[in-house]
């Protein structure tokens, strides 16, 4: 989903900029390939701890995202439609991140003795 969010901000992007707000739409170009460029950069990573690190960014990067759709939609540089099916997928994206986190975490810990 994280390409596919991405694609959809380079259009937002492109919408922008044919309004003649280039410096926003090269913010929202900026930050299209962030969450899939985070996670390719971290799946080289040694150990799933460690990867859960790069997963928490892409995290981070898929809120910096909801924050510049919103702030543009209130610009009206964006419809509300469009801010609201991309913010919706950006939570979908949001919690599947933070499953996929938690869970290469309890992955890379120690099982207790016993257990």
């Amino acid at each position: 989903m994280a390409t596919e969010i991405g694609h959809r901000v380079a259009d937002l992007a492109d919408g922008i900029d044919s309004l003649g707000k280039t410096s926003f739409a090269n913010r929202l170009r900026e930050v299209s390939y962030r969450i899939s460029g985070i996670l390719a950069e971290g799946s080289n990573c040694p150990t799933k701890p460690e990867f859960a690190v790069f997963v928490s960014h892409a995290r981070g990067a898929t809120l910096e995202i909801a924050n510049l759709i919103i702030f543009f939609s209130e610009r009206e540089l964006i419809s509300e439609e469009d801010e609201s099916n991309l913010v919706n997928m950006l939570k979908r994206e949001c919690k599947m991140l933070e499953n996929f986190r938690q869970s290469l975490e309890r992955a890379g810990k120690p099982n207790p003795v016993g257990a």
